[in-house]
């Protein structure tokens, strides 16, 4: 069976990786600048953190559109839109005036984002053969394993220099040859499927994710609070409906399948734990130990090349290993990380460390979790398995960031009053604390499971 590949279907997928890349890499490269955004801005942690959490939550809301935009909108129309809107976020980021001027950029960034999301993935499944789509897939992992690890690096690099407003300016041509290129190339995948989508169903999950994140993010207020039981009710609600409409957006009904469950909570709390330290360790590194944003990249740079370059050798070993003898090792080494960054003095060099032992135990974790909670589901639920899997991801990201910069607020709050000197040092703790039990609550989890996989009978 032959491997070659058309020249349009390599451009296609080229322009597409650039324009995943780009969607990655300004998540990464904006945590780096959270100090220089703090500080111009004059906003707070809890504030500059929806930066992130809300393009998190944004694509958490849109990753069940995917199947409707795949099926009902022309592929290339689509690519085309989902660029434009990046594009615009982009300029609006570069040249805001002020901080809501920039998170609404950031916000149209996500939806520019949710929106090409699907594209790639399935162009790949549609355009290959079985034996071709491993070569196309290992590559566009590789540039999305690439991404986060050159953006804080690139992103420190261009702010100390350049300014912020850089990060912004730095991918606007690299969006513009994207849009060229598939342009010209990109073909529609569509076969004619009549697809149904439950618009009652979501607006009332969008209610229920956007006020629950919110109402961490304000976690210290009485609004906070009344904002988490509206979520409650809203999530409630869309349950309740999924389990009774033809055409569920989400098929709940699967969360049967206890190993898929547990698996869930094995994939989503190093999410919530590795978003909310790259949250916190720019933080921790400018306004606590008074490093440039370029020094502070380089405390995660060991640490996100290592876990990018492990992260597909510990996937290959899934199937010789089983889930249990990479997910608690892995796990373990991540709670004594924690444990280290929490009771040992704060130096850059003790941050370097606890990084690069944490990410390694995130290494073991990522890859293995996914492909054993998707492989716990009988062939028919991989669809609504994966958009499941995928929308939890996101959520957790979203709300572990939100909650660390609570908690980071508070603790620096408290050593204000308190009289403490390095306030934020103090903070971040509080913070690092929160990773500690996200992991500790993946191992009891990861102990949960089956040592060889079973298909569950339900």
């Amino acid at each position: 069976m032959s491997n070659s590949f058309s020249a349009r279907l390599i451009i296609t997928v080229i322009s597409l990786a650039i324009l995943t890349f780009m969607g990655i890499f300004s998540e990464t490269s904006l945590a780096i600048v959270s100090p220089h955004l703090m500080e111009e801005f004059h906003v707070s942690a809890v504030a500059v953190q929806w930066l992130t959490s809300g393009f998190l939550l944004l694509l958490a809301v849109a990753i069940p559109l995917s199947p409707f935009l795949v099926k009902t909108i022309s592929t290339k129309l689509l690519f085309k839109f989902a660029v434009i809107i990046f594009i615009t976020g982009t300029i609006m980021g570069a040249f805001a005036s002020n901080f809501t001027m920039l998170l609404l950029g950031r916000l149209i960034m996500a939806v520019g984002t949710g929106c090409s999301l699907p594209l790639l993935t399935n162009i790949v499944l549609e355009e290959t053969t079985p034996y071709q789509r491993g070569t196309l897939l290992g590559i566009v992992g590789l540039v999305v394993s690439f991404a986060p690890v050159s953006g804080p690096v690139l992103g420190g690099l261009i702010a100390e220099y350049l300014g912020w407003r850089w990060v912004f300016l730095f991918m606007l041509p690299i969006l513009v040859v994207s849009f060229i290129m598939g342009s010209t190339s990109i073909r529609d995948i569509r076969k004619g499927e009549v697809y149904h989508l439950d618009v009652k169903s979501f607006l009332i999950s969008s209610a229920g994710l956007v006020s629950f994140i919110m109402g961490l993010s304000y976690l210290s207020t009485k609004y906070g609070i009344l904002l988490i039981c509206i979520s409650f009710v809203f999530l409630g609600i869309f349950i309740l409906l999924q389990l009774k409409v033809k055409y569920p957006l989400m098929n709940i009904k699967i969360l049967k399948y206890k190993m898929f469950t547990l698996g869930l909570i094995t994939v989503c709390m190093p999410m919530a734990s590795v978003l909310a330290l790259s949250f916190l360790i720019p933080i921790l590194a400018q306004m606590g130990l008074g490093k440039n944003a370029l020094q502070a990249s380089f405390i995660m740079l060991p640490g996100t090349l290592f876990s990018g370059m492990l992260a597909p050798v510990v996937g290959a070993k899934y199937s010789k290993f089983g889930v249990r003898r990479l997910l608690i090792p892995g796990f373990i080494i991540m709670c004594l990380s924690m444990f280290y960054l929490v009771f040992t003095e704060t130096t850059y060099i003790s941050s370097i460390i606890g990084y690069i032992c944490f990410m390694t135990g995130a290494a073991f974790c990522q890859v293995p979790a996914q492909t054993n909670a998707l492989n716990a589901l009988p062939q028919q639920y991989n669809a609504d398995g994966t958009a499941i899997l995928s929308t939890l991801q996101q959520t957790a990201g979203a709300a572990g960031t939100a909650l660390a910069s609570v908690l980071l607020s508070y603790g620096a709050k408290k050593a204000y009053n308190s009289g403490i000197d390095n306030i934020y040092v103090y903070g971040i703790n509080y913070g690092f604390m929160l990773c500690l039990v996200f992991v500790l609550v993946g191992l009891f989890a990861a102990f949960q499971l089956k040592t060889t996989l079973e298909k569950e009978n339900v």
